[in-house]
């Protein structure tokens, strides 16, 4: 199977997809596991997710979308927990970056 494009998705998103095959049908080995992963994980709708990254990558040019669907997965409380999530990609936010994107998060 060739890859064509990849795209980084949200857990939110992730689990949207799933819910629609399963209803669809029986989900495979995999995808089931993925399914009760996202059960646990899911933090926001779809939508609201997806308009949380753009919104952080629109704010911030530092980040990406790969870095901004990270941020939104994980919805840090803190600041520390948000500057080492943006850290693994040797970003660094000062504490005015830090707020703004809080903001967004609420």
């Amino acid at each position: 199977m060739e890859i064509k494009s990849s795209t980084a998705l949200s857990v939110s998103e992730v689990h949207e997809t799933l819910l629609k095959r399963k209803k669809d049908g029986d989900l495979g080995y995999e995808q089931s596991e993925a399914f009760d992963y996202c059960e646990k994980l899911n933090k926001s709708e779809a939508k609201k997710a997806q308009k949380l990254v753009h919104d952080i990558t629109k704010q911030n040019s530092k980040i990406n979308h790969e870095l901004a669907t990270k941020i939104v997965d994980i919805m840090p409380k803190k600041s520390d927990t948000l500057k080492a999530i943006v850290l693994k990609d040797k970003i660094e936010l000062n504490e005015e970056e830090v707020n703004e994107i809080f903001k967004l998060l609420q």
